[in-house]
Order: C-alpha cells, then sequence, then structure tokens
C-alpha cells in the first residue's frame, strides 16, 4: 500500500512543487521557502478533514452528558453500554471517526507524497527527468557501496537528497570510474542549482542529516521539531480537554509527549529539508488550530446543532399531525 501511494502520489505533488519551486526561484529565493509554500498548501488541502473534526468534536461535547447517563444507568455492564452507547450514535448520526482518526487517514496519502517530493529534488526543484535523475541515483548506490560516503539512509529513494550534499564527491567519482551515462547538462543544471545555494535555507544545507553526536547548527532542526510539536500538542489537548473528559485521564500526558519525542528522533534520522517541512506543518497547524477555534469554536457548533434539531423536531412533529388529520 505505502509503495503504491509513494510511486503514483509522489509524481503528482511533485509538479505543485516544480511550481512553488518556480515562483521562489524567480526571486533567487531558497528551496526551503517552497518547502514552506508547499506545506502550507497540503495543509490548505487537508483543512475539509480539519473542519469536520472539529464539528465532530463540538458533537461529541454535547452527547457527552447524555453517554455519561448510559454508563451510569449499565454500571458494571460493559457490553450494554457500549449497544446503548452504538444506538445513541446512530439516533443522532454521530460518527465518533469524525472526531477521532479519519482525518488523520485521510491526510496518510498526503504525507506519503509530500515525503516523496521532498526527498527528491533532481526531479522536483531542479527539474531533471526521471531516467536522468536515476542514474545519479544508480552512480551514488556505486559510491555506498564502495564506501566512498556514509549516509544515514540506504534506501535509493532518499539519495537524491544525498546527492546534493555530496555533489563534489559525486563529480571526483564519475571522473575517477570514467562514467559517461549521466549527461553533462544535467550536470550543469545541478551545479547551477549549488552554486546558487539554492539548497540552503537559514545557513543550513537541506540535504545534510543532523548528527546527535556531533553537537552543531544543524542541531536546531530537531529542536524545533520538538518544540513546535510539543506546542500543537499541548493546544490539542487543551482542546480535548474542553470537549472530551477523557482527555484528562492519567497517562494522557505521556501520549502527548510522544509525538514531540517522535519528531526530534526523526529529525536526526532524515536530512535536514524533511525537518524544516515538519516545522513548518506544526506551526501552521498551530494557528490553525487557535483560528478554527475562534471560527468553529464547539459552543458555536453546539448551538447551531440545537437549532438544526429543534426545527428537525418541529418538523417531525408537524408531519404527524398532518398524517393525523387526514
Amino acid at each position: 500500500m505505502y509503495n503504491f501511494l509513494y510511486k503514483y502520489i509522489t509524481p503528482i505533488f511533485g509538479y505543485i512543487m516544480l511550481f512553488f519551486y518556480g515562483i521562489v526561484d524567480g526571486f533567487n529565493g531558497s528551496y526551503g521557502i517552497a518547502i514552506i509554500l508547499f506545506t502550507i498548501f497540503a495543509r490548505l488541502v487537508t483543512l475539509p478533514t480539519t473542519i469536520s473534526q472539529q464539528k465532530g468534536m463540538a458533537k461529541q461535547q454535547r452527547l457527552a452528558p447524555k453517554i455519561r447517563r448510559i454508563q451510569e444507568k449499565y454500571a458494571g455492564n460493559q457490553q450494554k453500554i457500549q449497544e446503548e452507547t452504538q444506538n445513541l450514535y446512530a439516533r443522532e448520526g454521530y460518527n465518533p471517526m469524525s472526531a477521532g482518526c479519519l482525518p488523520l487517514l485521510i491526510q496518510f496519502p498526503f504525507i506519503i507524497g509530500l515525503y516523496g517530493v521532498l526527498y527528491n529534488p533532481l526531479r522536483y526543484a531542479i527539474g531533471l527527468d526521471a531516467a536522468t535523475s536515476q542514474q545519479f541515483v544508480d552512480v551514488f548506490s556505486n559510491m555506498v557501496k564502495d564506501g566512498v560516503v556514509t549516509v544515514g539512509s540506504k534506501v535509493d529513494r532518499y539519495y537524491p537528497l544525498y546527492i546534493i550534499e555530496h555533489f563534489s564527491e559525486v563529480l571526483d567519482y564519475i571522473s575517477a570510474k570514467g562514467i559517461t551515462t549521466v549527461p553533462a547538462e544535467a550536470i550543469t543544471k545541478v551545479q547551477t542549482f549549488i552554486d546558487a545555494k539554492r539548497f540552503v535555507f537559514l545557513g543550513l544545507e537541506l540535504g545534510v542529516q543532523p548528527q546527535y553526536k556531533v553537537f552543531n547548527k544543524y542541531w536546531l532542526i530537531p529542536i524545533l521539531s520538538g518544540v513546535t510539536s510539543l506546542v500543537s500538542a499541548i493546544i490539542t489537548q487543551l482542546q480535548q480537554k474542553k470537549t472530551n473528559p477523557a482527555a484528562n485521564a492519567p497517562g494522557m500526558g505521556c501520549t502527548m509527549l510522544m509525538m514531540p519525542a517522535m519528531s526530534v528522533w526523526f529529525a536526526f534520522m532524515f536530512p535536514s529539508g524533511i525537518g524544516v517541512y515538519w516545522i513548518a506543518s506544526n506551526i501552521f497547524a498551530f494557528f490553525q488550530t487557535i483560528i478554527l477555534k475562534k471560527v468553529l469554536s464547539p459552543q458555536k457548533n453546539i448551538a447551531k446543532l440545537m437549532v438544526k434539531e429543534t426545527v428537525e423536531r418541529r418538523s417531525r412533529e408537524n408531519s404527524i399531525k398532518r398524517i393525523k388529520n387526514i
């Protein structure tokens, strides 16, 4: 499933990334800015699922008192509680997935596509065709096998980022081995991209992988990934506490810390360009949560739901009256 999504979704997002980089390149901007624009685009595309989740949380809050009454009435009978809760959901037209995992699952294909794009600047920034990009990857793969370079991941799909970082070594290897399969025009394109420092963002090479054993400026990426993820998790947790009493349960604090910890760990495992995406995504999610909380607050949604249900109830009552009068 992963490979299928990666193969077919990545090219679609790739053309979008080329569009954003074309805009940035026109102003002599960094590839990092294109990543940020691309991240905002991805967040906007998945915004409907976020709004759906917000509305689902509001309905969850409105149903919470009824669920508590069911739990009190059938205390000790878990099967009956589940049965009555499901009946309540059916009567109210509520899907628990709308306030939980479904929005995240919908975003999964987008995340895979994003990673595929960010890992291949040869195609989706410099604009090389698939065959030429693969020729570079084949050369770099041989370099790894020969021990000429050492990389954090030996998966071929990650190599285009590493090629940018180690391009001078790639050129030396091509010259030393007498390799003629890589077109000279393609080499010139990549070299021009690097010389213009398009792959440098805020003084950081986007193809460089932070090393936890070596403290340097690249530690900024994992630190910001963790901090922004933590802030986003705290905001989400505070909102959930208002809509779901279970959010106050013991152990939720540990769960909240898991994503920031994973963000830090992954930021050390992959090139800095991926970290920039995570940071931008977390920051955008933070502001998105704040804005949606004001525009689509649980209180407003609950009020709308109550008005809608009142209208529907009166409509049913009027229909019954008309039937009786016939």
